[in-house]
């Protein structure tokens, strides 16, 4: 029996699929039965746990989409749905 091996994903694909994960967490660790779970009367330096929960995921969510961008920038990957494309430089 041969077992045919797969080519591996090339890392764009990684990347945009990246791109997806990560919003799509960031939308499930901010919803209602998740943020319940930190809606205790805990305060940490007298900030209140939720508030430091939300915007933890809320920074760790556009830390990384803008690494993610960012690479996906450099390797030149079109613009998906509803991004602009860039223009020529003779401004069409």
């Amino acid at each position: 029996m041969s077992e045919r091996l797969t080519p591996a994903r090339p890392v764009e694909g990684r990347l945009t699929d990246g791109a997806f994960v990560v919003a799509v967490l960031a939308f499930i660790l901010l919803t209602p039965p998740i943020i319940a779970i930190f809606d205790v009367p805990v305060f940490v330096f007298g900030i209140p746990l939720l508030h430091i929960y939300s915007f933890g995921v809320w920074l760790a969510a556009i830390v990384t989409g803008g690494v993610l961008s960012t690479r996906i920038a450099r390797r030149g990957l079109p613009p998906g749905p509803g991004q602009p494309m860039d223009r020529e430089p003779d401004g069409t």
